[in-house]
């Protein structure tokens, strides 16, 4: 059976922002808590060569809103680089980024899936169908950035684990697990997962 594109898509769109989202909000409460300016975030990055926090952002929200918007369109930019925003601001764009994807019906973007989408940027004219470009292009992009947003809070010391990475999980209850056996939903193994993000190496060992 072939997957549905929106839940190759937008689902996963919408799982990953709301936890870069958490991320931002625990940055931002571990700065204040140490009595520092939580909106120097922005211009944070991960090594001197790598683009900031901000562009990070931005990118997350040009790989999901505006690749879904370009698989419409049948055309894809590079992200707007022209954008200036402080932390609150990019926490903002990107929560109603979030909220645009989860008002989209998925006949929507499902009736997309044999379409095509044309990259241009600059000088450079890349052809995809729309499968492979969500699948091999927009998605990996995607994730690289929110994966940098993470590790550029994780190396500031901002107490971020594996559960504020992945958020909910998208969990299906079996029929063929016994009935004896509870099976965790989503949000009971985000709670599982929450506390190992305080924990020193020390306490684990």
């Amino acid at each position: 059976m072939t997957t549905p594109l929106y839940d190759l898509t937008a689902r996963n769109y919408i799982q990953f922002m709301t936890a870069a989202l958490g991320c931002l909000e625990k940055a931002k409460a571990h700065y204040t808590k140490q009595g520092m300016d939580y909106h120097q975030l922005v211009s944070k990055s991960l090594h001197d060569d790598m683009l900031p926090l901000h562009f990070q952002v931005i990118t997350i929200v040009h790989f999901s809103e505006a690749a879904i918007a370009a698989a419409q369109s049948g055309v894809m930019g590079g992200p707007d680089m022209s954008l200036k925003m402080n932390y609150d601001e990019l926490k903002i764009y990107l929560t109603q980024a979030r909220d645009r994807i989860a008002n989209i019906e998925p006949t929507r973007i499902n009736e997309l899936a044999d379409g095509e989408v044309i990259f241009k940027y600059g000088d450079v004219t890349l052809p995809f169908t729309t499968k492979d470009f969500f699948l091999s292009y927009a998605l990996p992009s995607f994730y690289f950035h929110i994966s940098v947003t993470y590790s550029i809070f994780r190396s500031l010391g901002v107490p971020v684990g594996i559960a504020n990475y992945l958020g909910i999980v998208q969990s299906t209850p079996s029929d063929f697990i016994s009935d004896d056996i509870h099976q965790l939903t989503g949000e009971e193994y985000l709670k599982i997962l929450e506390p190992l993000a305080e924990l020193k190496l020390n306490d684990i060992a």
